[in-house]
């Protein structure tokens, strides 16, 4: 999940990536160090030919392909990487780049690359155009730099002219429906793979990765500073695991857990979600609003109820489409993100319970019924195409058959009757995907890589705390960051936090680290 554009309909559960573990050489020949995983020692690439990283930005202004506004002082430029690392003399792609530079120039303390998440995001865009900024200090001291990955956004984009696999509109409950939802999404998939060209075959995050080095050494820093949110932090441990050495100040910011899988990752979101009506129950009876109920546990049961009801008979709206309890899954999903939503979303509930859905046309775009810029449609359509081609790589653990998958909808249905079988279909692009996953999944220790600072929010609705805690418990040295309250990616943020930016840059600009476990109570 990416901070701050955010598109709703993305949820913690794509976010289930893994660990593809290689032995690799820096750019240039320099052996990178061992990985974690012991199996994987006997594994090598060829050294990358030096033109590589000998190449140079030429830095330009920022069209409106990029962003239609960028700051002032915005520059934008390529970065040529190869497709095939294991092919450096190859087919190559070019890395679209993105630069603000420090504001103390006579301070300067080198680049410090931005990503904002996904995956399937671009940052050059968000460094271009002001959407993130760091915190004050950092912004001063460092070159602010954003790309976007390979095959996404500027960077030679993932193609999928019948649309990527996606979530059924209402879950299969039988094997002929599952079937016929795996054909559909297999064809889809394997549309993408013919359009999309050499770098579909190269999407996974071990690439990123590497194309984070080669960046890295054109930009002349001898070290990665860098900053990733949510996916971001999946990637920034990869890097970690790859280039130990070349570990810099590295921030982690709604943090993924490369330990678990993209089963256990899509439990977590069913159970993240379900807390997430629990609270929102809990708010409505402690502001006196009795028309779900007298209790938070009758709402939540009331609600329940009232999924089981519209599997057996949907409503129907004026224009013929069905309200099934799928559509109720996805919209208290995109609703219950967002306190500043529950009081509408309350009023369509009960609604709804009348018969009349009208109401939850309020959150149609995902946006609490703010339409999105056609740039912002044009980055989220971006982002659903380019999404499975990373997970897919990354993720060895989708269901591989309809009957598999109908047998995981049913057990996550019974963990969470609202939630379950919707977020488990979601898995059904890596499911169908043309390409055998290269991931593995691990925990990664980040063995002779510089300490590096966790954040996350308490009440995180994408990237539990319980992530950023096993993390913390899983890297040989680190500092965990934890900020109250409830949002995705909790430095230099929209809802911005004195105490969480200056124990940032405190750690980005000097190198210090806070406590072991410290807290930031606004």
């Amino acid at each position: 999940m990416s901070i701050a554009r955010q598109s709703k309909a993305l949820t913690a559960g794509v976010l289930a990536v893994a660990t593809f573990v290689v032995t690799v050489c820096g750019v240039g020949g320099a052996a990178a160090s061992q990985p974690d995983d012991a199996k994987a020692r006997n594994t090598s690439v060829p050294a990358l030919p030096a033109h590589f990283a000998e190449q140079k930005v030429r830095w330009t202004s920022c069209g409106v392909d990029v962003t239609p506004k960028a700051v002032p002082g915005a520059e934008c430029g390529w970065v040529k990487v190869p497709v095939d690392y294991a092919d450096p003399d190859g087919r190559t792609v070019e890395l679209r780049v993105s630069r603000v530079r420090a504001k103390d120039p006579s301070r300067r303390l080198g680049s410090l690359i931005f990503n904002p998440g996904g995956p399937g995001e671009g940052g050059a865009g968000f460094v271009a155009d002001g959407n993130w900024r760091a915190g004050e200090k950092a912004r001063a001291r460092y070159d602010l730099v954003g790309f976007d990955p390979r095959g996404i956004a500027g960077s030679g984009q993932i193609r999928c002219p019948d649309g990527a696999p996606e979530e059924p509109e209402n879950p299969p409950r039988t094997e002929s429906e599952a079937e016929k939802a795996f054909a559909d999404a297999t064809q889809r998939a394997r549309a993408c793979q013919r359009a999309s060209g050499a770098v579909f075959t190269h999407m996974d995050s071990v690439s990123v990765a590497r194309d984070l080095d080669v960046l890295r050494t054109v930009l002349g820093d001898a070290k990665l500073n860098y900053t990733g949110v949510s996916y971001g932090t999946f990637l920034g441990q990869q890097y970690m695991k790859l280039f130990p050495g070349k570990v810099g100040r590295m921030v982690l910011d709604g943090v993924v857990d490369p330990a678990a899988d993209m089963q256990q990752v899509t439990l977590t979101d069913v159970k993240t979600s379900e807390n997430a009506l629990r609270r929102y129950a809990r708010d409505l009876v402690a502001r006196g609003d009795d028309r779900l109920g007298d209790t938070a546990g009758e709402v939540v049961r009331r609600l329940a109820q009232f999924a089981k009801e519209l599997e057996r008979k949907p409503l129907q709206a004026a224009d013929g489409e069905e309200f099934t309890d799928a559509t109720l899954s996805r919209y208290l999903r995109t609703a219950l993100n967002d306190e500043e939503s529950w009081k509408q979303l309350t009023n369509a509930l009960v609604a709804a319970l009348d018969g009349d859905m009208s109401a939850f046309e309020h959150f149609e775009s995902g946006t609490g019924g703010e339409r999105p810029t056609p740039q912002e449609e044009q980055a989220d359509k971006n982002m659903s195409l380019s999404m499975p081609a990373v997970l897919c790589l990354d993720s060895p653990s989708a269901p591989k058959s309809p009957k598999e998958m109908l047998h995981t909808a049913d057990a996550f249905a019974e963990q969470s009757p609202l939630f379950g079988r919707s977020l488990a279909w979601q898995m059904i692009d890596c499911a169908t995907w043309p390409l055998a996953p290269t991931g593995v999944v691990g925990p990664i220790k980040g063995s002779g890589a510089a300490p590096v600072l966790l954040v996350s929010y308490t009440d995180d609705p994408r990237t539990p705390l319980t992530n950023a805690q096993a993390v913390h418990r899983q890297l040989d040295n680190s500092s965990l960051l934890v900020r109250k309250g409830q949002g995705h990616g909790a430095y230099a943020s929209e809802n911005p936090s004195t105490c969480t930016d200056r124990a940032v840059d405190t750690y980005l600009v000097g190198g210090k680290l806070p406590d072991k476990v410290a807290n930031c109570l606004s």
